[in-house]
């Protein structure tokens, strides 16, 4: 796909609105930079309505993600939904001589028009961006790796004998928390 198929340019937009839909298989080809590889396309679908001089995006956007375990370091897969709700607008205009222009609350929800147009790129990689885990986990009770000898604990039990305890932290245990 082209970058300017991405783009939705407010005199473009019927009265009615209009539905867009994208498939996307190489999203770096498509000017979308991702901090993670994905498995599959991106699906992106998209309802877009003009309300005045603005733009009101609202859908989804699907994905999956290829991930690293954070405990047993190893790879899976992680499905993404992510929803849209967004406005594009002119750029606010800087007051004359106001060189340090304050954006107010309803500006920074706001995202900009460039030449008339809503670049839809950047809202389907903040969607993939904010659905992923903060940390990632192949699975809720993923046992990790075995400190001795690295073997994931989801294999199976490695053989190791259990750790000894430190005689030292045992007073530890006998404290009690109120």
């Amino acid at each position: 796909m082209e970058h300017h198929d991405f783009v939705v340019f407010l005199n473009k937009v019927p009265p009615e609105g209009l539905e867009s839909s994208f498939e996307i298989a190489n999203p770096a080809g498509a000017g979308i930079e991702l901090a993670v590889p994905l498995e599959g396309p991106i699906v992106a679908d998209f309802e877009i309505e003009r309300l005045g001089n603005e733009l009101q995006v609202t859908g989804t956007v699907r994905a999956t993600a290829r991930l690293q375990c954070s405990r047993c370091l190893a790879p899976y897969t992680h499905d993404i939904a992510g929803s849209v709700d967004a406005t594009f607008a002119p750029p606010a205009k800087l007051v004359e001589g106001d060189h340090q222009h304050e954006l107010s609350p309803d500006e920074l929800e706001v995202e900009p028009l460039v030449q008339g147009g809503a670049d839809l790129r950047g809202i389907i990689a903040e969607q993939i961006h904010l659905n992923l885990p903060l940390k990632p986990l192949c699975r809720e009770d993923c046992p990790g790796i075995c400190p001795h000898c690295g073997r994931p604990g989801a294999d199976g039990a490695c053989g190791c004998a259990p750790a000894a305890v430190d005689s030292r932290w045992e007073t530890l245990k006998k404290l009690k928390v109120p």
